[in-house]
């Protein structure tokens, strides 16, 4: 039976275990969610839905493209999430949302993978982030069996504090999304006009103007890829970014998120 992944992804860690499912999986299609928010969306009899937590919660474009999904109840639906400190309420905000379309979540998942926001200080050293991943593929083959069987239930490892805590940070992160959220980025003097900043944001937020250094619109999702992909480490948010440890997971290619060719 297909199975269709619907998938968002930054720095290429949903990516990657997007991938590893569709490869671990039989005659699994994969989706990017922003190319499916301008598609109509077929229904289907199994569905997965993997993305990055954000704030403890999933990415407004992923609530927004829950929002539209059709009605018809899939045989199976699952959601597998990436993080890099802890899933909080992710998978319970998740299964609220597909609630409200009248949705079952048979199956939830996440895997800890490289911490890369930018705000919360960004992704450890190199050699931490190979263990890090190492451990990871070990949690990602677990994941594609129990999918392969069908299985139902959440097998997400749960912490109190962040459950809670994320329920309350999590709406306020979603407001601040509308209002400033790409302010405070911006190009230095690296920037070298490359343009990989605006081809590879999601929601086309870098704008690109030629001879000029890019700018940021107040749409962005904070997936960072426009930071963690210049070649240059030109792309800063704040003042303290400079030195920062950029990251992408070594097995995602850019091309592998460029969404929209030119």
């Amino acid at each position: 039976m297909k199975t269709v992944i619907y998938w968002f992804s930054g720095t290429g860690n949903s990516f990657h275990l997007a991938k590893a499912m569709q490869e671990g999986l039989d005659d699994v299609e994969m989706i990017p969610v922003v190319k499916a928010l301008d598609d109509d969306i077929e229904p289907s009899k199994r569905i997965g839905l993997v993305f990055p937590v954000y704030a403890w919660g999933p990415p407004a474009i992923v609530a927004k493209f829950i929002a539209k999904l059709p009605s018809d109840i899939p045989e199976y639906l699952f959601a597998a999430a990436t993080y890099g400190g802890d899933p909080g309420s992710t998978m319970a905000i998740t299964r609220g949302m597909l609630k409200r379309r009248g949705l079952v979540m048979n199956a939830s998942f996440a895997v800890k993978m490289v911490e890369n926001y930018p705000p919360m200080g960004g992704p450890p050293a190199e050699e931490k982030q190979r263990k890090i991943n190492g451990a990871a593929e070990t949690e990602i083959a677990q994941i594609i069996n129990r999918i392969r069987e069908g299985a139902s239930g959440d097998f997400v490892k749960k912490n109190l504090f962040f459950s809670l805590i994320g329920s309350m940070v999590y709406p306020i992160f979603r407001r601040a999304l509308s209002t400033k959220s790409g302010s405070k980025f911006y190009a230095d003097e690296k920037c070298s006009l490359c343009g990989i900043c605006a081809r590879i944001c999601p929601v086309q937020n870098v704008r690109l103007l030629e001879g000029e250094k890019p700018t940021w619109g107040n749409r962005c999702e904070q997936c960072f890829a426009c930071f963690h992909w210049c070649p240059e480490k030109a792309v800063q948010t704040g003042r303290k970014t400079v030195d920062m440890v950029r990251y992408h997971h070594p097995e995602t290619s850019l091309n592998d998120l460029i969404l929209r060719q030119e």
